[in-house]
This record gives structure tokens, C-alpha cells and sequence, in this order.
């Protein structure tokens, strides 16, 4: 045996410091969290464990191989699939699948694990080197989750991605969003860029609220066709039984389930319009509990829709039940409602699904019935006292509710990611605790409460998306920055979501030279009487409002002093007005009381809620919420310039390039009509109708006022 000579000695010894100092650091970078200074930025929810390296994985624009182990081809059809169509418009529009034993040089490999990983069913790793991306995980959606981490850092790394290798998974099992589609009706299309919206996030399910009505309760749905009950679906927008199972099996394939819900025996006004003799004396949209016929429907309804859906709950509601009635008929009432859920938990049950409830039941006291300990409670109420030994989820009405268009409830997603936690889910002893089994996860909420008007559906997206990422990251149980600034950056470097459309404005012909012009007739145009409308290109458009940001410019010269509003401009949900009238409750002065004294001006109208009377904006309900009016009136015979800029949550009103007033209300640029289509129109000219689709400064405020004037001084000449 030859001995190491001293030189070969030291440096072995060198070696072996140095390897054993790589892999000291290899396991503190491996059990660090993602933060933005890792090298990662570009992944929301953050990962669990992620262990950099050096170089990059370059995705190439001429050809993406997406190969898929051969053993689990079948399975993985569906990822590889969403993973080229959700790749190619991020800029790779050659893309390959193919099958393969092992990884291939320049590939995106996808393999289920033969042996199990730990973290459970979505645990996953992503192993990126110079030559190849390896995806492996326990499950097939496991592999669609890590998936959507390459994606994403493709995204944000515009397809040049660090090498390195991530260990990830969720430390809650459920995490979801529930939207509101009893009161406002959505489209198939826009549910379906939601699936892709969570799934990017790594969410896994979304909760549709399929019945409800809408304040004024002049307004009720149920979006689900009934074979069994013909009548019972709504009218306006109703998902076939066939468009329920494509959007269920198209959820699937991303990772979502979706989880029905049709509210009852409370929200129940669609129910008790068609069945009037199962409503309960006195409240209209409340399902009479004490009559067993009710009971008997509510089974056969649940009966026809269980087989729709593929989630392992079912929800009933049974929130809000609020009676007023004489203590001796109250208790037998109170325990009623209590067996009702109770039945309708068994029959759920029954069907091989779990019962899920909203928290809210316990203001219906009957305590000598208790509340099956195998139903799910939605936790939204905190003050609540009868969950022990519930299975909970955490929905608190204080952190996770948006109600678009309103001015209460709301998400703060910075307070969510600094601040809330998915086990912070109530106030009393019989919480579950941090690290409880109880708590199945929590869920981000958008109620509807104006309507089937309100905000518009990429209005809505707008709002939400930021609490969509917020609540994903804190659901899957990271923070991977130390700032929220640091987790806007990294945030807003995955968006937008790839194939999701929900976002995009209004599309109209733009001229090359003003492309940031989106309307432009300088001509002068006249209407003549009440009646009198012009269209607009978009006349007849399925879609003809401009959500914010946008500037409107006009010059407007009343001839004629008329009753109504004087409307010049208007679409369906919004009506730009001359002179608006509005109450408003002011102090007399000495005695101290208030009167309600009326008031008028220039005003903008947006429907909010159910279509009252002959429809137009002003006539929805709680269309005051959301209208307003500015105490300037048009002169007479004069031609006035008039400016709107509109930006999120608000707009401000010039007059002659001078700033009149604000308004908190988030407004619509309408582009139907100029004039009413009710009757309402403003009389006079109109010229110099000009509208950006960005907001204009100050200056060009004053600019654009100025010009007009010179314009109305040379016609005057």
C-alpha cells in the first residue's frame, strides 16, 4: 500500500472540507424557505423547500419536448395536455408530446413516484438542471401542481429558469374559493378561467353558490336545470346538466373539484316561488321546515343533482334562518330546523356524500336537538359555540369576503399575508386549534349581494385576483417573503394567468397614430327631443361598458330645459346624466332634526341589483348605493366641456378642465347609446365625444378644455 505523500495529504484534507462545507450549505438552502432573495422568485404559493444550484434551464421557443413516463401515460394525458396549452401562449408555440423511460435532454419529464413521498398526496419535487426539468409526484394532481411551479417560473423568468430543486406541498388539504352564481349569473366560459385561475395557485377547489336571491328579493335563481322539477331553474342564464359535467370533468383535469351548494330552507326564495305551499308563513323566501312536504322535495332535488358532480360534499346552506315568532311556537320551530338538517344530512350521506352547512344555525336555539357531529360546517360566523367535533373550515366573514360594487365586508390582501392564519377560524373555546385535524383548510368567498347587474365579470376578476394569491400562499402554508412589497414583486411576476381571458377590456378599432384613443366623433350631433338616441358603434354589442382606467371628454350645449335626467350618454348599466336629482338628509339648522332636501346636477347613474320598472340603470334596486350627483347644472345655450376619469374604486368629475367633485363608486364608461334608451335623453348638441382608455393628467385635462373652447369661440365667429 502507498502512503499519501503530505502535498496529496492536504489536499484530500481540502477536498473533504470543502465537500463537507457544500453539503452543510446544500441542507440549509434545502430546509430554508423560498424567499425573494433564493433565486426563485417566480412561484405563488411559495414552496416549501427549495434548494438552489447554479445555471438555467432555457425553455426553447423552436421546440419544447413535454415527455411523459410511458408507465403513466394514461394518467398524465390530461397534465401533459394542460401543460402544453396552458405553455404555448406564454411564447413556445412548438410543442411535442411524446413518451419516454427516463428524462431527455432539453425536456420537460413527468412521472409519477414509485416510491411514495412524504407530505402526502400532493407532495411533489421539481428537479431543474441545465439539460432537463423532472417533475415527480405521489398523484396526478400532485404532478399538475408542480407543473403550474414551472409555469409560472417560466412566466416570470421569461423561460430562462434557475436550476435548482424544489420539495413542495400543501399544509392544508383544502383550499378554496366560492362564488356566488345564484345571485348574479356567470358564464360557463368565465367558471372555467377561474378553474384556471385557482389552479395556477395551486387551489383546489371551487364552491358554487347555485341558488339565492338578490336584495329586494324581486330577483331569485337556481342555475342548475331540473329535469324533475321542470320551471325550478332560472330564466336568464341556467348550466345544462351536460355543461355541469364538462365544467366538473374540465376542473378535474387542473386539480379543482367543484362543490355544489343550494342554499336552503333560508335563500330559498327560487324554492318558495315554486313550491308556494312549502314557504313559511309570513317570510317568503324561507322554506317551511315544520311541513314535511318540504323535506320530502328538498330530498328529490338533491336527489337529481348528487350525480352531477364528482366532490365529496355537498353543501345545503341552511344559513340566516332568522324567524320572529311567539316563544310558545318558536322552541318547536328552532328544533325543527335542527332536524331538518339532520334529515337531510342522513339522506346526503346515504348517497355516499358529506353534508356541509354554513355556521349560523345555533341563532336557531332548540338545543335539546343536536347538529350531527358528521356535518361540515362552513365557518363564516366567529362568535359561534356548537362546533365541537365538527370538521370545520375556516370562511370567517371579517378576512375572506368580497361583495363587489359594495361598501362593506372586503379582503385586505395585505392584512391576510401579514397578519391571518388558516387557523385563526373563530372566537370561542370550541375552535379548532392551530395544527388541528378539525380544520380541513379555508376559502375566500365572492358574494353577490347587488345582483344581476353590479360589477362586471372582469371588474370582479380585477378585485379578487390579489386575494386569490394571498389566501393560496397562506393555504399552502408558506410565506416566502420577509415584506409584503417583496410578495407584490413576486407575485405580480406569475400574471397573468396563462388562457385566461376574463381580464380583457373592452375591445374597440383604435387608430395607429392615438392607440390609447378608444371612441373619437368630433362632429357635432343634436338630439332633438326626449326620445331621440344615436347609436354608438357598440350599439349592438353583447358587451359596451369600459372598465377603468378611462377618461371621457365631451362638449355638451343644452337647448332645452326638460324634466328626468337628462341622459347622454348610456349603456345597460351605467347612464351619464345632465341632471341627475338625488335626496339627501341634511341638519335644520337651531332645532337640530334633519330633513331629507333634494338636490340635482350633473350625476352618474350604475345599476346594482334587479331590473325594476322599464329596466335602465336607475331603476335597479339599491341603484342609489351606487349613483351620484354633483350640484352643477348645464347652462343654457352654452357649450360646457365636460371630463370624467375614472380609476379603481372611484372617478373624478371636471367642468371646463376645473375638478367639481369625486365619487368612491367604481365607474363604467358607457359606449351603447349617446341619449336614453328609456325616454330620458338630454336635449341639446353634442360634439368632441372623446374617450382614452387610460386616465389623463391634470394638464391634459386642462389642455383638451382649453382646445375645446377655442374650437366653440371659432364656431361662435
Amino acid at each position: 500500500m502507498k502512503l499519501l505523500s503530505g502535498n496529496h495529504l492536504r489536499a484530500l484534507l481540502f477536498l473533504l472540507l470543502t465537500y463537507s462545507c457544500a453539503i452543510k450549505g446544500w441542507c440549509k438552502n434545502f430546509h430554508a424557505p423560498l424567499n425573494d432573495t433564493s433565486g426563485v422568485t417566480g412561484i405563488v404559493p411559495a414552496v416549501q423547500q427549495w434548494r438552489p444550484q447554479q445555471g438555467y434551464f432555457n425553455v426553447e421557443p423552436e421546440k419544447v419536448i413535454i415527455a411523459v413516463n410511458i408507465r403513466d401515460n394514461n394518467k398524465l394525458k390530461t397534465v401533459s395536455a394542460n401543460l402544453k396549452a396552458d405553455l404555448t401562449p406564454l411564447g413556445f408555440p412548438h410543442i411535442e408530446i411524446i413518451q419516454s423511460n427516463i428524462p431527455l435532454k432539453g425536456s420537460i419529464f413527468l412521472t409519477l413516484s414509485s416510491q411514495t413521498l412524504p407530505n402526502g398526496k400532493e407532495s411533489h419535487r421539481i428537479r431543474i438542471t441545465s439539460t432537463q426539468v423532472v417533475i415527480t409526484g405521489n398523484s396526478v394532481e400532485a404532478i399538475h401542481f408542480g407543473a403550474r411551479s414551472v409555469l409560472q417560473m417560466v412566466r416570470a423568468h421569461a423561460g430562462n429558469i434557475p436550476c435548482g430543486e424544489v420539495k413542495d406541498w400543501p399544509s392544508y388539504s383544502r383550499r378554496m374559493l366560492m362564488i356566488d352564481v345564484g345571485r348574479k349569473p356567470w358564464p360557463l366560459e368565465v367558471l372555467k378561467d377561474y378553474v384556471r385561475i385557482l389552479s395556477w395557485h395551486k387551489m383546489n377547489e371551487l364552491h358554487l353558490h347555485l341558488s339565492d336571491e338578490a336584495f329586494g328579493e324581486s330577483y331569485s335563481a337556481i342555475r342548475v336545470q331540473s329535469d324533475v322539477f321542470p320551471q325550478l331553474a332560472a330564466k336568464d342564464l341556467c348550466y345544462s346538466k351536460q355543461e355541469i359535467k364538462e365544467l366538473v370533468s374540465f376542473a378535474k383535469g387542473y386539480g379543482i373539484v367543484i362543490t355544489p351548494e343550494f342554499d336552503m330552507p333560508g335563500h330559498a326564495a327560487a324554492f318558495t316561488n315554486y313550491f308556494p305551499d312549502c314557504m313559511l308563513k309570513g317570510y317568503p323566501n324561507y322554506l317551511d321546515v315544520s311541513n314535511p312536504k318540504t323535506l320530502t322535495i328538498m330530498k328529490k332535488f338533491v336527489d337529481e343533482m348528487i350525480p352531477l358532480f364528482d366532490a365529496p360534499d355537498f353543501h345545503i346552506g341552511t344559513d340566516e334562518y332568522r324567524v320572529k315568532y311567539p316563544p310558545e311556537e318558536k322552541e318547536k320551530l328552532h328544533q325543527d330546523f335542527r332536524r331538518f338538517i339532520n334529515s337531510m344530512n342522513a339522506h346526503i350521506r346515504s348517497k355516499g356524500k358529506n353534508c356541509r352547512i354554513w355556521s349560523g344555525y345555533e341563532s336557531m336555539m332548540g338545543k335539546s336537538v343536536s347538529v350531527d357531529s358528521t356535518v361540515i360546517v362552513d365557518m363564516w360566523d366567529p362568535y359561534h359555540d356548537e362546533h365541537n367535533g365538527h370538521l370545520v373550515i375556516n370562511s370567517s366573514q371579517y378576512v375572506s369576503y368580497y361583495v363587489p360594487g359594495c361598501h362593506y365586508y372586503g379582503v385586505n390582501p395585505e392584512e391576510v399575508y401579514n397578519k391571518w392564519e388558516p387557523w385563526q377560524a373563530g372566537e370561542n373555546v370550541n375552535k379548532p386549534q392551530k395544527n388541528s385535524p378539525r380544520l380541513l383548510g379555508g376559502k375566500l368567498h365572492i358574494w353577490c349581494d347587488q345582483g344581476p347587474t353590479g360589477y362586471t365579470m372582469t371588474e370582479i376578476a380585477d378585485l379578487v385576483i390579489p386575494g386569490i394569491q394571498a389566501f393560496a400562499e397562506k393555504l399552502w402554508g408558506t410565506k416566502g417573503s420577509a415584506s409584503y412589497d417583496q410578495y407584490l414583486n413576486r407575485s405580480k411576476a406569475i400574471l397573468p394567468v396563462s388562457n385566461v381571458t376574463v381580464l380583457n377590456r373592452l375591445e374597440l378599432q383604435r387608430s395607429p397614430s392615438a392607440p390609447d384613443v378608444v371612441l373619437n366623433i368630433p362632429n357635432e350631433l343634436e338630439l332633438t327631443s326626449r326620445n331621440a338616441i344615436i347609436d354608438l358603434p357598440l350599439a349592438h354589442a353583447d358587451r359596451a361598458d369600459l372598465e377603468y382606467p378611462w377618461t371621457l371628454s365631451v362638449d355638451l350645449k343644452k337647448l332645452q330645459t326638460v324634466e328626468g335626467k337628462n341622459v347622454f350618454l348610456s349603456s345597460d348599466l351605467v347612464e351619464l346624466c345632465g341632471n341627475y336629482s338625488w335626496k339627501q338628509k341634511e341638519k335644520i339648522e337651531n332645532n337640530g332634526q334633519q330633513n331629507e332636501q333634494i338636490h340635482s346636477g350633473i350625476g352618474i347613474v350604475r345599476a346594482a341589483g334587479a331590473r325594476q320598472g322599464t329596466g335602465s340603470p336607475a331603476e335597479t334596486y339599491l341603484s342609489h348605493d351606487v349613483s351620484n350627483g354633483f350640484e352643477q347644472q348645464l347652462p343654457l345655450n352654452q357649450w360646457t366641456n365636460l371630463t370624467i376619469v375614472a380609476f379603481k374604486g372611484g372617478a373624478s368629475v371636471y367642468i371646463n378642465g376645473q375638478k367639481i367633485g369625486e365619487t368612491n363608486n367604481q365607474i363604467l364608461c358607457p359606449l351603447r347609446h349617446i341619449g336614453s334608451n328609456y325616454g330620458d335623453s338630454f336635449v341639446g348638441k353634442i360634439r368632441n365625444l372623446k374617450v382614452w382608455n387610460r386616465n389623463l393628467s391634470n394638464e391634459e385635462i386642462e389642455n383638451t378644455a382649453v382646445s375645446n373652447a377655442k374650437t366653440s369661440s371659432s364656431s361662435i365667429r
